[in-house]
């Protein structure tokens, strides 16, 4: 009986764990930040970085949006030189972004697929 116990917590962890990853299209710093404070030692180290992965991933939008505000004055002025700083970052923040969310993906499949020795404390 407390081995089937055991066995229905990690496999509820391993799905807190990967909802925290996948959280990133619908809950992305709510979600982790509660199976952060509320759960176990490896759920909880799970929603960490998925925070973190969360943060980064919609950290750059923001400054793409920034940069892109401040940014405008040098896409109209004859400085190339400035547009072309202001293109790099863009593409940079954009691949940024993209590995992230792929990361994320990457990571709670990766949380579902392993086995339970990986998961305990």
């Amino acid at each position: 009986m407390d081995n089937k116990t055991s066995q229905t917590n990690v496999q509820s962890g391993k799905v807190l764990a990967a909802l925290c990853y996948f959280s990133i299209f619908f809950a992305p710093l709510i979600l982790p930040i509660i199976v952060w404070i509320l759960s176990d030692k490896p759920t909880s180290s799970h929603a960490a970085k998925s925070l973190i992965y969360h943060i980064i991933t919609y950290l750059c939008p923001f400054i793409l949006v920034i940069s892109a505000s401040l940014g405008t004055g040098a896409l109209s002025t004859e400085s190339t030189w400035q547009a072309v700083v202001l293109i790099i970052i863009a593409i940079v923040l954009v691949v940024i972004t993209i590995w992230y969310t792929i990361k994320n993906i990457y990571r709670g499949i990766k949380v579902l697929l392993s086995d339970e020795s990986y998961f305990r404390p």
